[in-house]
């Protein structure tokens, strides 16, 4: 009775699942194999450096890629990666995509906004982009990174043992609050070449039940993909030089992918 339960439980998540001809073309019309292989360059590189201290075996960065796949592949059934990748059929989708592959300057964001806030003819612009951002960074996403991904760091680095549940709490509000601020300014600058009628046309897009469950998906499948490599830095992470008010998402885990965002 046993093994026919778990045969029906494979035999269900393979008939539900995406396939993998599908994946493929995700990861080809969307900009996650180009995020996905700027990760595994930029934590090889992490990586080989701390190998190179301390001589410890490296992880193998392909399986990032690996790993990415088998959890989107599982998180979307086949009818709902059809619709997500309908919406990539969409011109103006794929426009807003595009604009995911450039990250601006700091400087030049917080100017940009400041610009936006101040002027009083662009209360209109700001309200769509407001609700643009909170379409795309909810917090339950920024949940699954930090108890994916930040929080077995931490709990697994050096001086892991003296962060205590309100400690733990206080740092995932922080890292929470820090990455929603991130990708709003970024999600408001890069569409500020958008004109009003297509704010409000993306908008829609964006809310529908199909990019929702995208966004969704892919934060799982980006902090599963993660996972053991965060783990197998764990032992060279020492809490005390980092300040929990300065999460740096380049440095201690991803965007998004964001995302797809």
């Amino acid at each position: 009775m046993q093994k026919l339960f778990i045969f029906f439980i494979i035999a269900s998540t393979l008939l539900w699942s995406a396939t993998a001809e599908q994946i493929e073309e995700y990861l080809s019309v969307s900009t996650a194999e180009e995020e996905l292989l700027a990760l595994e360059a930029q934590f090889s590189s992490m990586q080989n450096s701390f190998s190179a201290q301390e001589d410890q075996k490296t992880y193998d960065m392909q399986l990032l890629t690996v790993r990415f796949k088998e959890s989107l592949q599982r998180s979307l059934s086949e009818n709902e990666m059809d619709e997500v990748l309908k919406n990539y059929r969409n011109i103006l989708y794929l426009q807003f995509i595009s604009t995911n592959t450039y990250t601006p300057d700091k400087n030049e964001t917080k100017a940009y906004l400041f610009t936006l806030q101040e002027d009083e003819t662009a209360q209109e612009r700001l309200d769509i982009l407001e609700n643009i951002s909170k379409a795309l960074h909810n917090k339950d996403s920024m949940l699954v990174m930090f108890d994916e991904l930040m929080k077995p760091l931490l709990q697994n680095a050096n001086g892991g043992t003296n962060i205590d549940d309100k400690m733990m709490e206080q740092r995932r509000e922080i890292y929470i609050k820090s990455r929603i601020e991130d990708g709003r300014e970024e999600t408001l600058y890069s569409l500020k070449d958008f004109s009003i009628e297509e704010l409000e046309t993306l908008l829609s897009i964006i809310k529908t039940s199909s990019v929702q469950h995208e966004i969704k998906a892919v934060y799982r499948a980006t902090a599963y993909a993660l996972k053991e490599f965060f783990l197998s830095m764990s032992s060279r992470y020492d809490i005390s030089k980092h300040d929990p008010s300065k999460y740096n998402k380049t440095s201690e885990d991803t965007n998004n992918t964001e995302n797809t965002k």
